[in-house]
C-alpha cells in the first residue's frame, strides 16, 4: 500500500512545499519509506530513503530542490514492498535501460502485480532492475513502451492492455526527452487503487487521496476513471481513457483504509463510515448498552452511526409521541438508558506510541505491538454493558489482544462488538501470495469456523 502524489506546475516558488504536503497527507499509507522526484527542463533528481516523509526530507533539502527549477514533482510514502525495509525500494524509482535511450523515467505506484517475475524475465535483456520491487519492473514497462510509441497516449494503452487481468495499479511518472520533462499519470483499467486529481491555482496535482488537495486548500475535481490517463507538458494537460472496461474500485482500501476526510465517490469517509454504523444497528435492532465507545482510531465514523441509531430507536421506545402536546414515558428502562446515553465516550485512548499494525504480517510481532495500543479509562467503563464500535476485523489480533483485552481490565460489565466493513478482494490483501493459509487466518473464517460465509468457497 502506497500514497502516491503529483503536481505539475511550471514557474512555481511553492513548488516543493506543495509536493511535501500533499505526499505528507498520504502518510498514513504507508510508514516504511518515502521519497520524491523533481523534474526541470534538463532533468529529474530523486530522493528517497526509509522513514516517514518528514524524516527524508528536510527544509534545506527541499530549498535545494526548489532552486532546481523544477516544473514538476512526484512524491511517495509507503509500505516495504519485502518483509525488510530497505532503502534501495523506497520510491519513486528510476528506470534502469541497459541501451543508450534519450527517455530518462522516475516512478512512483500504488498496486499490486501478479507472477512479476514472469514480466521481470521478459524485459531483463533490456533493463537492469536493481530491487524486487514490482514498481521497477511496470516503470520498465512504460518505458519500453514510451521509448516505441513517444510520450502518449498510444504507451499509456499498451501498458493498461499488457496488464490487464493481472495489475492493479495508479501511477506517477516524470518523463525527461532531453528537452523537457513530462508528467504522466495513468491507472489499471478497473480504477481499482484510489486516485482523484484537481486543478489547484495554477497547478495540476493528482493524488491517491483527496486529503492532499485539502491541504493544498483546495478541492478534487474528480476521481480518476478506469485507464485514465494524464499527460502534462508544456503543450497543456491533456487527459484520455486509453481502455474502457467497467469499474471495480476498492471500497476496503478507499473506505477503511482511506483517510476519514477524503472522498470515495464524492462522500465523505467518515460520513460513508456513520452510515454503515446507522445501518449495522438497523440489522440488529436492539442493544443493552450502558455506555457506546469506538475502537480507536478508524472506528469513530461506524460508531457515530452506531450510538445515533441506537439513540433514535431508545427515544422510540421509551416515549409515546402520539400526542405531541403531551409526551409521556412508555417504557422507563428505555427511558433511563436513554438519559444515560449522552455521547460517544473516548473511554479508550490510542497510545502516544502506538503504531498501524493492519499491515504487519508476522502474527506474534502484530500480537506484541496491538497490546501496547491502547490504555482504557476505568471511570468510564468499570461495572458497564459497552457497545464498541469498528469499522473493519482483517485477523483479529487487534480487537483481540488490543482493545477488547483493555475493555476487560477496566472492569466491564458486558461488550457487544459492533462492526461494519466494505468487501475485500483479494489485491486489498497483500499476503495473497501464501494461499489459504493466509485466508485461513482472517477473522471471518474463524467465525465461520466449519463453513465459509455467504456459502462462498475458499477458492
Amino acid at each position: 500500500m502506497d500514497g502516491i502524489a503529483a503536481v505539475y506546475s511550471p514557474g512555481d516558488s511553492n513548488l516543493m512545499e506543495n509536493i511535501f504536503n500533499a505526499t505528507g497527507s498520504l502518510q498514513h499509507r504507508g510508514k516504511d519509506g518515502a521519497g520524491v522526484c523533481v523534474g526541470n527542463k534538463n532533468n529529474l533528481y530523486v530522493h528517497r530513503d526509509l522513514g516517514r516523509i518528514g524524516n527524508v526530507l528536510n527544509g534545506d533539502l527541499l530549498d535545494m530542490m526548489q532552486g532546481l527549477g523544477p516544473v514538476a514533482a512526484i512524491g511517495d510514502v509507503g509500505y516495504t514492498k519485502n518483509r525488510i525495509a530497505e532503502k534501495n525500494n523506497a520510491e519513486p524509482l528510476e528506470v534502469s535501460p541497459k541501451g543508450n535511450t534519450r527517455y530518462h523515467i522516475s516512478v512512483a505506484m500504488d498496486g499490486c502485480l501478479i507472477n512479476s517475475d514472469e514480466l521481470r524475465a521478459e524485459l531483463q535483456d533490456d533493463y537492469h532492475f536493481r530491487t524486487r520491487n514490482e514498481t521497477e519492473v511496470v516503470g520498465a514497462l512504460l518505458h519500453k513502451y514510451i521509448s516505441k510509441e513517444g510520450i502518449n497516449f498510444s504507451a499509456g494503452k499498451k501498458l493498461v492492455d499488457k496488464l490487464h487481468g493481472r495489475a492493479t495499479f495508479a501511477l506517477v511518472a516524470l518523463v525527461n526527452d532531453g528537452k523537457e520533462t513530462y508528467m504522466v499519470t495513468l491507472n489499471d483499467d478497473r480504477a481499482f487503487e484510489p486516485f482523484c486529481y484537481g486543478n489547484i491555482g495554477n497547478s495540476f496535482v493528482v493524488s491517491s487521496e483527496s486529503c492532499s488537495h485539502t491541504r493544498l486548500a483546495g478541492d478534487i475535481k474528480r476521481e480518476f476513471d478506469g485507464a485514465e490517463m494524464a499527460i502534462c507538458s508544456s503543450n497543456g494537460i491533456e487527459m484520455q481513457r486509453v481502455r474502457e472496461e467497467s469499474m471495480l474500485p476498492d471500497v476496503f482500501q478507499a473506505v477503511y483504509f482511506g483517510h476519514p476526510a477524503s472522498l470515495f465517490g464524492d462522500v465523505e469517509n467518515f460520513s460513508i463510515r456513520t452510515e454503515l454504523g446507522r445501518g449495522l444497528f438497523k440489522i440488529y435492532g436492539e442493544s443493552s448498552a450502558d455506555i457506546v465507545i469506538p475502537n480507536p482510531d478508524s472506528g469513530w465514523g461506524v460508531t457515530m452511526g452506531l450510538f445515533e441509531a441506537y439513540r433514535d430507536s431508545l427515544m422510540d421506545n421509551a416515549f409515546d409521541l402520539s400526542d405531541t402536546d403531551n409526551i409521556t414515558i412508555r417504557d422507563h428502562k428505555a427511558f433511563e438508558r436513554f438519559i444515560g446515553l449522552t455521547t460517544v465516550y473516548p473511554a479508550l485512548i490510542k497510545q502516544a506510541q502506538a503504531v498501524r499494525t493492519f499491515q504487519e504480517a508476522a502474527r506474534r510481532v502484530r500480537a506484541n505491538e496491538v497490546g501496547l495500543k491502547f490504555g482504557g479509562i476505568e471511570s468510564l467503563l468499570r461495572g458497564k454493558n459497552v457497545a464498541m464500535g469498528d469499522d473493519s476485523i482483517v485477523k483479529g489480533s487487534v480487537s483481540e489482544g488490543g482493545s477488547v483485552w483493555v475493555a476487560h481490565n477496566a472492569g466491564i460489565k458486558k461488550l457487544e462488538f459492533w462492526i461494519s466493513y466494505a468487501p475485500m478482494m483479494f489485491p486489498s490483501f497483500k499476503e495473497w501470495h501464501r494461499g489459504e493459509k493466509c485466508i485461513r487466518e482472517l477473522a471471518v473464517q474463524r467465525a465461520f469456523e466449519n463453513e465459509t460465509p455467504y456459502g462462498k468457497s475458499i477458492d
